[in-house]
Parts: C-alpha cells; structure tokens; sequence
C-alpha cells in the first residue's frame, strides 16, 4: 500500500516519529553522531559518501572519517563522527547517504 511501511502497515509518519523519539532518547543533542556506511569500494561512492555527509557542515563542526576496506578489497567501511543539531538532522542524513548508488547499508 502507498505511504506504508513496516509488517503492521505503519504509515510513514508513525515511522518517522518513532526514530525521532529514539535518537531523542539515546542522544543529547546537538552532538556528534556515530554513522557507519558499508560501500562499494569505488573512488566515486567514496566521494559521494563524503559530499553527502558534509552537505550543511560548513559552521557545525569536523567530520571525523576512517575508512577500512573488507578483506577481499570489494567493499569499505566508512565510519564518521559527524556533528548534528537534532534527531531531525540524522534522519535527513541517513536519507542522503541511503540514496548514494553503491551504498550497501548504513547504520
């Protein structure tokens, strides 16, 4: 069905607010949020990894960036200390980076 998601049929909303209150409750913001991005890897998603990150950062802080490729070389995790005002804030973020082509997953 359109606007839902989940097993229980949830509309977006709902799932919306629920992450907010999440991050809300595990975080004090503003802070510097913990994301980890599985990627391809390939100098094209790496830079797309980045730009989507830095996107809005000019005045709240550094992002803190490690990378470490898997073993066979095919993949790389981006691991990033990436500061934000609010919960808002991260889910703006996860949905840049979930958009990336050659983003496997992102938490």
């Amino acid at each position: 069905m359109a606007g839902q998601t989940g097993s229980e049929g949830d509309s977006e909303d709902e799932a919306r607010a629920r992450a907010l209150a999440l991050l809300e409750a595990t975080h004090r913001f503003p802070c510097d949020y913990a994301l980890t991005v599985i990627a391809h890897n390939r100098d094209v998603v790496t830079e797309a990894v980045k730009k989507a990150v830095l996107e809005g950062q000019e005045d709240t802080g550094e992002v803190g960036h490690e990378m470490r490729a898997s073993q066979g070389g095919r993949y790389v995790s981006h691991r990033l200390s990436v500061p934000v005002r609010d919960a808002a804030e991260v889910l703006v973020l996860y949905a840049r980076v979930r958009a990336i082509d050659g983003v496997v997953t992102v938490f």
